[in-house]
């Protein structure tokens, strides 16, 4: 699960993009509203949440940017495209609110939640309401079956493909059994099982699945259950600060028997650095991470504005307004029909202005954007992503390491 609030702070909105702070609040509902009609304006509504000048910041000011890109252009659908800005805070109060708002004035579109726990207690008042959502963040494996009614996609992979990445660099390791720690969550209980399934298919097994609790201080019977597994892998499934406590835990005991440890993306906590150094040096060097790929692939051209998962966020402002100018209507239901069909298989743009030209011509499109692979299956999620193999140094700080495709 991707953390939405690594830190936070007052952010201004940036230019173009309208304030806003309604307070009404909408009940939450799955019935589904009558299909809008469009007026012939795109409008997109930015849900993220402002006050965040490490995560959401960024992705507010590459959304903004990529409207007034495309305002640059000519705009879509022979108009200018409208955003609106409302900040989804940090609870679900919040940001219902917020989306009351951006649906009482009639945005076709929604990029965010931000938050997969937002995301999963708000999607279904904002599908019901006739919205499309773009989430650039929300990675929970719960969204993958969300009764969206076709409305939802997003731009980050959903957790089922980091736990087929998981499962990979934990077979690559030639261990013969894994042992899967996690979190007792629902969160945890999700992703174990999502990693289970897909080490399935390897040639490593699964010799044994632990839990523990995030409000247990004491860890050291769990992580001696890890050893006493005879398992020559361990797979820690957890947020970055539960995480970390188990690691320390498993750091007081003897793990010459493990070869490798593999974690999930929530460890790259910028709270936790130091504990990750204080870690036995030998435990340290057996750790492997896996996480969504969250700046731009090309070092030599690094998007700016510089920010984890701002091209996400960029990338979900283009593709509904490339499948806008396809589908020739701002009408929610017919975007969400054209967004899988001009993110692959097709002739590849990178930028709205040669993508418009290219559905012009009469071409099919393929837009791959700043954040890499842009496939959007049927369902609304990426069905190939590029992950970050990463480490840790001496100094605690993740260190990336290589990249892992996954899908296709």
């Amino acid at each position: 699960m991707l953390a939405i609030a690594l830190a936070c702070a007052l952010a201004a909105c940036t230019s173009g993009g309208e304030a806003v702070t309604s307070t009404s609040i909408v009940a939450t509902t799955t019935t589904m509203a009558p299909a809008a009609v469009g007026d012939g304006q795109l409008v997109i509504g930015i849900l993220l949440p402002t006050g965040d000048s490490v995560l959401g910041m960024p992705m507010v000011a590459a959304a903004q940017m990529a409207v007034d890109q495309i305002n640059t252009g000519g705009g879509a659908l022979g108009r200018r495209v409208r955003s609106v800005v409302a900040d989804e805070g940090t609870t679900t109060g919040s940001a219902t609110a917020a989306i009351q708002s951006l649906i009482d004035r009639n945005v076709d579109v929604i990029v965010g939640p931000g938050s997969s726990t937002i995301a999963l207690s708000t999607l279904a008042a904002i599908v019901s309401s006739g919205t499309l959502s773009c989430s650039p963040t929300a990675s929970a494996l719960a969204l993958d079956g969300f009764p969206d009614g076709g409305l939802f996609f997003r731009t980050v992979p959903s957790d089922s493909l980091q736990a087929r990445a998981i499962a990979e660099v934990a077979d690559q390791t030639g261990a013969l059994q894994a042992v899967i720690v996690h979190v007792d969550d629902a969160y945890g209980r999700d992703f174990a099982d999502s990693v289970e399934a897909s080490v399935a298919g390897g040639a490593i097994s699964v010799a044994d699945t632990i839990t523990f609790s995030g409000r247990d201080d004491d860890l050291t019977d769990e992580a001696r259950q890890v050893l006493a597994s005879g398992a020559s892998v361990a797979i820690v499934l957890a947020g970055g600060d539960d995480g970390t406590r188990f690691l320390e835990s498993l750091g007081d005991l003897d793990t010459s028997a493990l070869t490798a440890v593999v974690v999930n993306d929530a460890f790259r906590d910028p709270a936790t650095p130091q504990r990750i150094a204080n870690l036995d040096p030998d435990l340290r060097g057996k750790i492997v991470g896996l996480a969504p790929q969250a700046e731009s692939p090309n070092p030599a051209a690094p998007f700016e504005p510089a920010g984890a998962f701002a091209t996400n966020a960029y990338d979900c402002v283009n593709l509904v307004a490339i499948a806008a100018v396809r589908a020739d209507s701002d009408a929610a239901a017919d975007i969400a029909a054209e967004i899988p069909l001009v993110s692959s298989n097709g002739s590849v743009c990178h930028a709205f202005v040669d993508c418009v030209a290219a559905i012009d011509a009469g071409l099919q499109v393929d837009y791959n954007g700043p954040s890499g692979l842009t496939e959007i299956a049927r369902n609304g999620d990426p069905s190939r992503a590029v992950f970050d193999r990463f480490v840790f140094d001496a100094d605690g700080e993740d260190v990336f390491d290589r990249t892992i495709t996954i899908g296709g």
